[in-house]
Parts: structure tokens; C-alpha cells; sequence
């Protein structure tokens, strides 16, 4: 379909005109201004759908299903990488649910508002309650809603630390691959729905108003991850223009990998901070919602994930290599921990810091999964000794000596006289029984808690109204505030499932 709609040059840059009241650092605005001004001519569309979903991800692809489901049936995905699922399809995708049927035949008593304060407290209650709340009570009926569109998960329930109760499940065949590919089955198969890679998101077209009528993409896009900035310096691609009757739903994900961008908001975490997110998790299509007037949350915040879970950091020594001192107590939160050691990490030319264990330490592991991953991995080493394990890790062994002995002797006594740590809930293990081991303490950044701010349908906020941006809609990673300080484990499936089915539900109604 080509149609030859066009809209007044006025109107259109009257659209463009609103963005300079935004009000945000140059570095953040400059892409999206450019684009808009650049733009002199009247739109002419090349086709028209009723909804276009931006990202192949858990919450694009349920946002899809849904929308179709709910009558737009001429919806499209659009993904710019060649690969569709983006970090969904590398996750575990661990998913916490209220009220799930294991639950039920467990008789484990669960509601949305223990889940919703569970999450809060996690997150320091910096989140919006409103949505944690709204996501929690939405759990519920996604799941069976979920399994019907052919999602298995193990008949057990895992508990895991900040939960008050055992409520996540997990999938089979593969964690995110293991519920993408059948959520994209049906949504191909069944629903006839159409997916298209290699196509980027560039821009979105406002009216006068500030509506939403349509965006800008690149067709035949090729991104490349060698460049410093894909975002900007990639010219890639056939421009064409997408009207939308009814909306956009954005569902981009967040912006670990966007080392320039999260520079700005992170200063510590340099680029040798590794992540685990897909590599096309840049910025680009944030700035352009922040260019279109979208209100953001929290985007100074992020999630680290260590080699091994972060409880059983507690049961050894964390030690800067150069000194062999510890520098924080190992049982702090993973985002304090993290913190500090991306700031010994300034100091010491990009070391990593190591955790020392002897064999007590070990046995106390409650992961003996991903223990014995990171001993065959090579990820943590044994030695027979300190001095092997100084040696082997080139840390300082008069330094580490000194660290070890007092270490030990406050474990003895109950008390860390340095950080506090209550070493005696923690059986006053000590490091100093045979054989020892050795792990590098790396915080993989894994998730980025901020994004556009949304109410309770998914519609993106508008930053000078405070009210929502007719046919915006965004669902997962892109969005912030649900979380707060420390996003929960085992919540950012529930998230893309319960706000991808609103967006596509609320968007099909527009």
C-alpha cells in the first residue's frame, strides 16, 4: 500500500516546535531536534496500519497478540535487529505471579498488594505504586492467559530472596526462548500477524496537538555494533513513513549497551563494566520519546547480576586485588556492593575486586547449580593455599595476610569490626580451611530500571501536561518507575507480560 496522504508542512512543525519546550541536556536532545527539523516537506505515507508495535521483545510480542486479539487486526512489529526477541530471548525469564495455580495447590496465600510491597521495599519505595500495583494484579490473569497461547513452565515454584512467598515460576525449553517462540507462533500463525527486521524506529510524527500520526523508519537497516554510536552515526536503510490509525506501542527495551548514553547518567560504570543485555539495547529511541515530549523516571538507575547469585557473595571476603583489603561488607544489597566496586574499579585501572572462600564458605552456597558452573567455567578457581591463591590472582599477599587474620578473628568473635557484617547469623565462617577459591566479582549490568513514565493503560506520559500523549503507548524495559532504587528479582517477565497485554489491549481501543 502506498497512499499519498499528506499533511500540511504547519501542522507538522508546529509539532516539531513543541519539543524545544522540553527542557533536557543538549546531549539528550540533539538527535531528535535534528530530525525534526530537517524534515521540510509534507509527509507522504507510504502505508497505513492501525498499530505498530516497536520491538520483538516479550512485551512487543504480547502487545501484538493482544492488539490483533482485541480487533486492530492490522497491527506490525517492526525490529531493527536482524535476530528478533531482543534481551527477552537471551533471559531466563523467571516469572513471578499472584496467584498463579501452583500457588493454589500449594495453598500458598498471595495477593497483589503483598507482591506490590515486596517490590517497593526492594526499591527503597522510590517506584509509582500505582503501576508496581497495577502489574502485580495483572500477573494473574496473564499467566493462564499466557500458557493458552502455548507458554510451558515447570510444575514448581522457585522462592527466592525478597519474595515473602514462593510465586515464580520458570519456563521450559529454554527460558525467553522457551515463551517467545510460542507467543510467535501464534501471533504469526495463528493471527496471520506480520513481523519485519532490519527496520528502525527513527522518529514518530506528531500533529498539532501533539498526537501521535504516524513514524519515520529505515528499512534495510543493518546495525552495526562496531560503530561508537549506532544511533547516530548508522545512515543505513531506506527512509519510508508509517501511518497509524490507532497507535504506536513502543516497546524498545532499555539502554545498557549504549555506553555513551549510560556514561551520562552512570559516571562510574565504564565500558569495561560488562552487560548482558542484546547487543542493540542503545538509547536511540528513548531520546526520541524525550524529544516528543515524553515525561522520563529513574534514569539514573540500574541492575547488576554477578557470576554467582549475589547471597552467597556473604560467605567470603571481597578484596580489592592491589591491597588485598576489603572495602564493604559482603552481605550489603547487590546494588551497594556493585557501587563499590565500580568505584575501587576507578581506582585500580579496571581490576576487578575477587571474593575469597575456603571451603566452609563453599558448603554454605545455596546455588550449588551455579557454583559448580562458575568452577567448571573456570569463573572461580581453587587453590591449595593463600599464598597459591595470591599468586594465581596476583593480589597482595602481605596485604591480604593482614586481611584474612582479622577477618577470621571477627568471624570468631561474631562481629565485623570493619563493615559491620553480622558474621554470626552467617555460622562465623570464616576464610581459612582448605582448599580456597577465588572468583572475580563482576557486576554484569543487566537492566535498566528507568524510561518513560506511564499511567496504569500504558499511555506515555506527556513531561508539560502531565497527561497522556494520544497514541503513545510503551510497555517493558522502555518504561521506568515500577521498581524504584532495586528492581525485585524475577520481575522484569512480569512486567513485559502484564504491561505488553495492556498496551496491545488499551491501543486496539484508540
Amino acid at each position: 500500500m502506498n497512499e499519498k496522504i499528506k499533511q500540511s508542512r504547519r501542522a507538522f512543525l508546529k509539532g516539531g516546535l513543541a519539543l524545544s519546550a522540553v527542557g533536557l541536556a543538549p546531549a539528550v536532545l540533539a538527535p531528535a531536534v535534528q530530525a525534526k527539523s530537517d524534515d521540510n516537506s509534507a509527509i507522504v505515507w507510504d502505508e497505513t496500519f492501525e498499530v505498530v508495535v516497536v520491538g520483538s521483545g516479550l512485551a512487543g510480542t504480547c502487545a501484538a497478540i493482544r492488539a490483533k486479539e482485541n480487533g486492530a487486526k492490522n497491527t506490525i512489529i517492526i525490529e531493527k535487529m536482524p535476530v528478533l526477541g531482543g534481551t527477552s530471548a537471551i533471559s531466563g525469564l523467571n516469572f513471578s505471579v499472584v496467584n498463579s495455580h501452583l500457588q493454589t495447590a500449594q495453598g500458598i496465600k498471595d495477593s497483589a498488594a503483598l507482591f506490590a510491597e515486596d517490590i517497593s521495599k526492594a526499591g527503597g519505595y522510590q517506584n509509582h505504586r500505582d503501576l508496581t500495583l497495577k502489574m502485580a494484579d495483572t500477573t494473574t490473569r496473564v499467566l493462564p492467559w499466557a500458557i493458552e497461547r502455548g507458554c510451558r513452565f515447570h510444575d514448581k515454584l522457585k522462592s527466592l530472596g525478597g519474595h515473602s512467598v514462593p510465586r515464580t515460576l520458570y519456563p521450559v525449553n529454554g527460558g525467553g526462548k522457551g515463551i517467545l517462540r510460542p507467543l510467535r507462533r501464534f501471533y504469526t500463525q495463528d493471527l496471520q500477524g506480520e513481523i519485519r527486521r532490519r527496520v528502525k524506529f527513527d522518529k514518530l510524527h506528531l500533529n498539532a496537538q501533539g498526537e501521535v500520526m504516524g513514524i519515520q523508519v529505515r528499512e534495510q537497516y543493518f546495525f552495526d555494533p562496531n560503530l561508537g554510536n549506532d544511533d547516530r552515526e548508522n545512515t543505513t536503510g531506506t527512509i519510508k513513513h508509517y501511518r497509524v490509525t490507532k497507535g504506536v506501542v513502543m516497546a524498545v527495551g532499555g539502554y545498557s549497551r549504549d555506553v555513551e548514553f549510560r556514561a551520562m547518567e552512570f559516571p562510574n560504570i565504564r565500558d569495561y563494566i560488562p552487560t548482558t543485555t542484546h547487543r542493540g539495547a542503545t538509547a536511540g529511541a528513548l531520546k526520541t520519546l524525550v524529544a516528543a515530549g515524553a515525561q522520563t523516571v529513574h534514569l539514573s538507575l540500574m541492575r547488576f547480576a554477578f557470576d554467582i547469585p549475589t547471597e552467597d557473595l556473604q560467605w567470603g571476603a571481597l578484596v580489592d586485588p592491589k591491597t588485598g583489603q576489603r572495602f564493604i561488607s559482603e552481605k550489603n544489597n547487590r546494588q551497594v556492593v556493585a557501587e563499590a566496586i565500580c568505584n575501587i574499579m576507578d581506582r585500580n585501572e579496571g581490576r576487578f575486586p575477587l571474593n575469597i572462600y575456603d571451603q566452609d564458605g563453599i558448603d554454605n552456597f545455596h546455588d550449588k547449580q551455579r557454583l559448580h558452573l562458575a568452577l567448571e567455567e573456570g569463573m572461580m578457581v581453587k587453590y591449595d593455599s593463600i599464598e597459591a591463591l595470591a599468586n594465581g590472582e596476583g593480589i597482595d599477599l602481605t596485604g591480604l595476610n593482614a586481611t584474612l587474620k582479622r577477618y577470621n578473628e571477627d568471624a570468631l568473635a561474631g562481629k565485623d569490626s570493619q563493615f559491620g557484617k553480622d558474621m554470626a547469623a552467617l555460622k562465623q565462617v570464616s576464610v581459612k580451611r582448605a582448599p580456597f577459591y577465588a572468583i572475580k566479582a563482576r557486576p554484569k549490568f543487566n537492566y535498566t530500571q528507568g524510561g518513560v513514565l506511564i499511567n496504569e493503560n500504558a499511555q506515555v506520559i506527556n513531561r508539560d501536561t502531565a497527561q497522556p500523549i494520544k497514541g503513545l503507548y510503551a510497555c517493558g524495559e522502555a518504561t521506568g518507575g515500577l521498581f524504584g532504587r532495586i528492581r525485585l528479582t524475577a520481575c522484569s517477565c512480569p512486567d513485559a507480560f502484564a504491561f505488553g497485554v495492556i498496551a496491545g489491549e488499551q491501543v486496539a481501543k484508540a
